[in-house]
């Protein structure tokens, strides 16, 4: 689970988290208030920028989504010597 209240800050240390399957890409919800308002400010100080100046909203919502993905791998690979499966199921992977 990706975003969900009670997958955050739970430690699969080890053998209590040997995979992780991750289906789709774990966008943040478009319709969130929040999400809208974040992209929303976003794209306008980019505009300010001009071309090329800033994060855009779009890109913003993209790295949120790499970054939740990141954070699912990470409970796999919690250390040096820790192992495990870590299967992206989506095309755009």
């Amino acid at each position: 689970v990706c975003r969900g209240k009670m997958s955050e800050g739970i430690d699969f240390a080890d053998r209590h988290g040997r995979a992780v399957i991750v289906t789709g890409i774990p966008y943040p919800s478009y319709m969130d208030p929040k999400v809208k308002l974040k992209r929303q400010w976003l794209d306008s100080a980019a505009a300010k920028m001009g071309p090329g100046g800033g994060l855009s909203g779009d890109k913003w919502y993209n790295q949120q989504a790499s970054r939740a993905v990141n954070q699912a791998v990470g409970r796999v690979i919690r250390h040096r010597t820790d192992f495990g499966a870590v299967v992206l199921c989506d095309q755009r992977f």
